[in-house]
């Protein structure tokens, strides 16, 4: 009788010591994902990322396209953003308008799953636009597109959803650097109106 009440104790003690170490296990997971996000710009500082680096605004008017727009600091329902508006069109071989910003140093995407932003627009469809060292030329970078509303949300862009914009380029973004990130409206004609609060890696 003794002997099965020992059994019995120390049968319950393994279980709950096994139960300790997942929740612990659970838990240090839990840490290390929350370390791993990254905020590159919440308008904290308006105009300038968390690395310090500038958002320029600039239109196809560098490659002889007609589009035009502009890129102001404001506010939409209370909250401040990057507030892009313009006129897209495909004339001239143009037909995009956007803001972009450095990173430097580059993100390594084998640090994260992907890029989140939190946007609102007038339901247009946008893209973020991934530049990286094998990127040389103008019409080279890994894009992301996703559909815009008139509210708030959190639109979430895995790496391996990305696609590359010209076939000399790897499929694959995934262990490549990032060194410049985007929002764009482009390569239709439509009227851009769109705002982010905030972007990062996660």
């Amino acid at each position: 009788m003794i002997l099965n009440n020992f059994c019995s104790n120390l049968t319950i003690k393994k279980k709950f010591t096994k139960y300790i170490f997942l929740l612990l296990l659970v838990g240090c997971c839990a840490i290390n994902v929350e370390a791993r996000e990254m905020i590159l710009d919440d308008l904290s500082n308006p105009g300038i990322t968390s690395q310090k680096q500038n958002w320029s605004f600039f239109t196809d008017g560098v490659m002889g396209g007609l589009s035009k727009g502009k890129a102001i600091i404001s506010k939409i329902d209370g909250t401040k953003c990057y507030h892009m508006t313009g006129n897209v069109t495909t004339k001239n071989n143009g037909g995009f308008i956007q803001i972009r910003s450095k990173l430097k140093p580059d993100i390594s995407t084998s640090k994260f799953r992907g890029i989140y932003l939190k946007v609102f627009g007038n339901g247009e469809e946008y893209s973020i636009h991934l530049r990286t060292a094998l990127t040389r030329a103008p019409w080279q970078y890994y894009k992301f597109s996703f559909k815009s509303s008139n509210q708030w949300n959190i639109i979430k862009a895995p790496f391996k959803e990305f696609k590359k914009s010209n076939i000399y380029l790897p499929s694959n973004l995934i262990a490549q650097n990032i060194n410049s990130i985007g929002l764009v409206a482009g390569f239709r004609d439509f009227s851009a109106d769109i705002c982010m609060n905030e972007i990062g890696f996660y």
